[in-house]
């Protein structure tokens, strides 16, 4: 049945302190039963159990509201008949030990009372499902073991889609389902823009929903690649996962609208920086641009991809053309801002970054960029300042405690006190595997230790660090490009038309007003 819009918040607003219920251990605990139990119940009689796109299986919730309704069903009836597991009292350490136990290891079950549970009537019958049962299941699971091994990127929820989530079973959907989808995936893209954690997790709820109602809205699923996009910039989601997750679900926007320029633009972004496909990426950036040339996302995303491979005046003219779709564009202006320092155009570019930090000091990425700034010039005061900022922006405990550290060190012994405690903490963090590799390289770099740097990139090469793509064509870097070893990991990366040439100056031009940086959008 079509559900209105004051139901959708109904459910986002219910409960003490979250939107939803996530994960097994939290609708067990909601409906006061076991976890196996709650699965039986989705397998055989359909609870409202929802997936996250992207997350695999184990990433699920549930809204209180559908469990309530769902209470009061037939199919609760049904399923209130006791189940082996629900016999016996349950605590939480039986409930999580049997949730994580294999069928086939599982304790032998506890006999109940004849009055609870009679015993079989016909013992051969039964004897004959265990056995057809197991004749099924095992080959089953050696199925699941080789999925698993092929590739972690490729398994999602669209390997097992809820129900309802096919074009065939979309055809029936109803007008008021897919405006519905249509409100929330305008209520997700209000909150994408506002690149913050909680607003990028709140657009991550949004757009989910979206799908759910309308499994065929293309542009849900560009909104959820969008977000994983950004979820690994604003927030602590590894990147692998982030650019994995983003992948499938622009892939899939593709694969049901060819002509939606946004779904080759998201799909282009994770292809670069997820998959290093940059011929693929390159591709499907120009399609996207081809599609709507007036799309603002797609000529900023663009501009970045060249940019990182020393290609500033393509990215420049690029980066212009974006911002004169969308002046208001924060994102946009602090983009740009980077670019022009990446290119030797320093003041200009640290003062476009002010002004936009100055306009919106809750925004991530100039404080990302002027604190970077501020180390690669040895601006150590307006480093450590930015660099709290920084850690205070995106809640990151590393990042905060590294510029406590830096700071202690300024204080001993000013700027080269600084870059031994930035050095010493940050290889500390690196050991435990909790920065990349190129965090530390950018140290190194300052303090002369280049062989060091050298084997840092290395590593972050081999570990896939998107991190080290941007490194190669920043200024600090390209001072290593004469280096034998700096010169064969840009042959291995394989940039299409890199230079390891210095950036020459550009001509001036007259910046568009900034005035209009002042509105939220």
């Amino acid at each position: 049945m079509p559900r209105a819009d004051s139901e959708i918040r109904s459910k986002m607003d219910n409960g003490p302190s979250a939107p939803r219920l996530d994960g097994w251990k939290d609708i067990a605990t909601c409906l006061g039963k076991s976890e196996r139990t709650v699965k039986r119940w989705e397998r055989d009689r359909a609870l409202p159990i929802h997936r996250v796109p992207g997350g695999g299986r184990a990433t699920v919730y549930a809204f209180r509201a559908e469990l309530d309704e769902w209470l009061k069903s037939s199919n609760a009836a049904d399923a209130d008949e006791p189940a082996p597991e629900d016999v016996l009292p349950e605590t939480p350490a039986v409930i999580e030990a049997a949730a994580n136990t294999p069928e086939s290891a599982a304790p032998t079950p506890v006999a109940a009372p004849p009055a609870t549970r009679p015993a079989p009537r016909f013992p051969w019958l039964l004897a004959l499902c265990v056995f057809l049962l197991a004749a099924v299941a095992i080959p089953l699971v050696a199925l699941h073991g080789v999925r698993a091994s092929l590739s972690g990127k490729a398994l999602s929820f669209f390997a097992k889609k809820p129900k309802g989530s096919n074009p065939a079973a979309n055809a029936s959907a109803s007008e008021a389902e897919k405006s519905l989808a249509q409100g929330l995936y305008l209520k997700g893209r209000y909150e994408w823009n506002q690149r913050t954690p909680d607003s990028l997790n709140r657009a991550l709820d949004l757009f989910t929903q979206a799908v759910v109602h309308d499994p065929n809205d293309a542009q849900a699923y560009v909104g959820l690649a969008d977000t994983y996009d950004l979820l690994r910039e604003y927030s602590t989601m590894p990147e692998n996962e982030a650019y994995a997750r983003a992948i499938v679900a622009a892939r899939k926007a593709v694969e049901i609208d060819d002509s939606l320029s946004e779904a080759h633009r998201a799909l282009a972004f994770a292809e670069m920086y997820g998959n290093w496909d940059f011929a693929n990426a390159e591709k499907e950036f120009r399609r996207a641009i081809e599609l709507n040339p007036n799309d603002p996302e797609a000529r900023r995303w663009y501009a970045n991809a060249i940019a990182v491979r020393g290609r500033f005046r393509e990215s420049l003219d690029q980066i212009d053309k974006a911002q004169q779709l969308d002046p208001s564009s924060h994102a946009t202006l602090a983009d740009k801002g980077w670019m022009l320092y990446n290119a030797g155009r320093t003041e200009e570019g640290v003062e476009l970054l002010k002004e936009v930090e100055r306009s919106v000091p809750d925004f991530r990425s100039p404080h990302v960029c002027l604190m970077r700034i501020g180390l690669d010039q040895r601006d150590y005061p307006g480093y450590l300042a930015e660099g709290a900022k920084t850690a205070e922006a995106v809640r990151d405990p590393v990042l905060k405690d590294i510029v406590a550290a830096a700071k202690a060190g300024y204080q001993r012994d000013g700027g080269r006190g600084l870059l031994n405690a930035l050095y010493a903490r940050q290889k500390q963090y690196r050991a435990a595997g909790k920065i990349g590799a190129t965090v530390l390289a950018r140290t190194c770099v300052l303090m002369g230790k280049k062989q060091e740097a050298l084997q840092l990139l290395e590593e972050a090469y081999a570990n896939h660090e998107p991190e080290v793509l941007s490194c190669l064509s920043h200024p600090g870097f390209l001072s290593m490009k004469d280096e034998p070893r700096y010169r064969a990991l840009v042959r291995k990366i394989d940039f299409p038309g890199m230079s390891l040439e210095s950036p020459a100056d550009f001509p001036v031009k007259e910046e568009q007003p900034l005035q209009a940086a002042t509105r939220p959008h």
